[in-house]
């Protein structure tokens, strides 16, 4: 009974905690629209990406413009640092800062489909079974989502 009783309470965790960001998101997309320069500039900075050192193979169409916005989406309209953390090194969600991918080879295009898709309950892998939505439940573009997973491909190559 014990066991059964902090599966159930992980899952209500997780619950939580994706409801939390979910309800969060449409809310978040408002307000950094609205935000001004100067508000900008007292946010965390993103993690570093290594952009100067991971020019040499990669994808073509990955630029560095869509690495700089997609760092900006994942700190504010993306909410991506709700679950990875904001250093990405991982909370509720797994580090995107390592060569360790949970979930496919970590490549450019099927990161993009990875964050347009999300992550179901049969695919996780976390120990309190905590979902991605599609976009990570943010309401970004397509090409927001490209510009992200641009970004999340530098932290690990």
């Amino acid at each position: 009974m014990k066991r059964m009783n902090s599966k159930l309470a992980g899952r209500l965790l997780a619950f939580f905690a994706i409801s939390l960001v979910v309800g969060c998101s449409g809310r978040a997309a408002t307000e950094d629209a609205e935000v001004d320069l100067g508000a900008a500039a007292s946010r965390p900075a993103p993690p570093p990406s290594g952009v100067a050192a991971a020019t040499a193979g990669r994808p073509a169409d990955l630029t560095d413009a869509m690495v700089q916005e997609g760092a900006r989406i994942y700190s504010g309209v993306g909410i991506c640092a709700a679950c990875h953390g904001a250093d990405a090194k991982g909370a509720i969600g797994p580090d995107l800062t390592d060569s360790e991918w949970l979930i496919g080879d970590g490549e450019f295009e099927q990161l993009v489909t990875q964050i347009l898709e999300g992550v179901s309950a049969a695919d996780a892998t976390n120990e309190i079974g905590a979902i991605m939505p599609p976009k990570g439940g943010a309401a970004i573009t397509d090409a927001q989502v490209r510009s992200v997973a641009a970004y999340v491909w530098t932290l690990s190559h």
